[in-house]
């Protein structure tokens, strides 16, 4: 498999743990263990856990698209266009992720969390797109 493949899958993976952690760590310092229990949109607890949820709900999909986009170009080069469109994907869910830890409150909209879920949506159809271009 190719290694951008690899690095940019268990780049999510690292993602998403390193965020459960978080929450973890948020859960402990709020003494807010019960799962369900109203949040204050602007506390570090809401904000982790929206950040961890989403990245759990998109890192599967994506290393999914990944694995497939492999298959697909099975012993040919990525090339350019596969390569920096997989990679922009993983940095937008780190710039995604950031977006939801530094904002002010989840009830208001940020750059960050705008511009990797855009680029998450743009380059996911982009790759599906060129996966089914090579099934023809």
């Amino acid at each position: 498999m190719n290694s951008i493949i690899l690095i940019c899958s268990a780049s999510l993976v690292i993602l998403t743990l390193l965020l459960a952690f978080w929450t973890s760590m948020q859960r402990g310092s709020s003494k807010t263990i019960a799962y369900g229990a109203p949040l204050d949109p602007a506390s570090g607890m809401a904000k982790a856990q929206r950040a961890h949820g989403n990245s759990a709900e998109y890192a599967a999909l994506l290393i999914g698209l990944f694995v497939i986009t492999g298959f697909a170009y099975a012993g040919r080069d990525l090339g350019g266009v596969v390569t920096w469109t997989m990679i922009a994907i993983t940095v937008s869910r780190f710039l995604h992720a950031i977006g939801f830890l530094i904002c002010e409150t989840l009830e208001k909209p940020h750059v960050l969390k705008m511009i990797g879920a855009l680029i998450t949506y743009l380059g996911g159809l982009v790759l599906a797109g060129l996966v089914i271009s090579k099934a023809f």
